[in-house]
């Protein structure tokens, strides 16, 4: 989805960046969207950096230096420029949020043309290389090479050809960028047989890494961790599971009012579990995901999570 036409009916953002906010490392924001994990309060990441300047050259970002900590002013900025472009106000850095942020970046440079130089056409020959446009040297020269692959990319999107890199090529590199992270369509797979031995284990799930599964739902929640260990702990989940028996079992407790106990999810961070488990501390969107051990339970934390509700 290509957002430059909310960000330009919102001149007073355009109207606040600053040439500083192009001293960015040339391969920054194209490396924000080439990862499709989530960015959320508490995290620290290079890439919250680079969220960070686009942010605070828009005038939303209030700190005068970027730190790479997703924080409370962060969040709050985040939130602003969503709002701003018609997405959910979450405060949660996802991909649509990214394309977002770097159109926004697109839609402030100036035209590049040949002769032109610098750390901006090195951002547009990385693309360039990327889509398979341009084979030169990625060296900030905007040259005969250069305006060839230009020309090549317009007339592949069907656009005015003209050589020189201004919105409605920054437009084009968005809409190929978002096509290549399109899933490739998997082969069907022949359906195995599962052996009697495990589906006989208190029907704890055991999900095949290839297979794919429909989410009714998602949502942020919460987590922490446990384990069966401890003190006063029967071993035994609230649907019957017997952890100490079965300990690689991949089990969440939850309050039943959001996720009905029996439920198959998917966990970020966790992967496919089944909710299983309830717990006097666990209301509303908390989990507590379970580990075998102490140690990995302790490492786990307390984090927030993207939860999927699976068919």
């Amino acid at each position: 989805m290509y957002y430059g036409n909310a960000i330009a009916k919102s001149a007073a953002v355009a109207a606040t960046f600053t040439s500083s906010f192009f001293l960015l490392p040339p391969y920054a924001a194209a490396h924000l969207t080439s990862d499709d994990s989530l960015l959320y309060k508490g995290m620290r990441h290079e890439d919250i950096k680079t969220i960070q300047s686009i942010l605070k050259a828009t005038g939303q970002y209030p700190l005068t230096k970027e730190t790479g900590y997703f924080g409370s002013a962060t969040e709050t900025a985040v939130k602003q420029f969503q709002n701003l472009n018609g997405i959910q106000a979450d405060g949660v850095v996802g991909i649509q949020t990214k394309q977002a942020l770097i159109s926004a970046t697109h839609q402030q440079m100036g035209l590049m043309s040949n002769g032109s130089r610098g750390e901006n056409v090195e951002y547009i020959q990385f693309y360039l290389q990327k889509f398979g446009f341009y084979k030169g040297a990625i060296d900030g020269l905007f040259g005969n090479e250069t305006e060839n692959a230009v020309i090549s990319l317009q007339q592949d999107s069907n656009i005015a050809v003209d050589g020189i890199v201004g919105p409605e090529t920054w437009k084009s590199v968005e809409k190929l960028s978002e096509g290549q992270k399109q899933p490739k369509p998997k082969p069907r797979q022949k359906k195995s047989i599962q052996a009697s031995s495990e589906v006989q284990q208190n029907h704890v799930p055991r999900r095949p890494a290839h297979k794919q599964v429909a989410s009714v739902k998602e949502f942020f929640a919460n987590s922490t961790a446990y384990t069966a260990r401890c003190a006063g702990c029967s071993g035994t989940t609230a649907t019957g599971i017997n952890l100490l028996n079965n300990p690689s079992a991949k089990v969440v407790a939850v309050d039943p009012s959001v996720i009905p106990l029996g439920t198959k999810l998917y966990v970020e961070g966790y992967g496919y579990a089944v909710a299983g488990d309830t717990g006097g501390a666990i209301k509303g969107r908390k989990i507590d995901v379970f580990f075998s051990d102490n140690v990995t339970a302790l490492q786990w934390g307390r984090r927030t999570v993207k939860v999927r509700v699976l068919e």
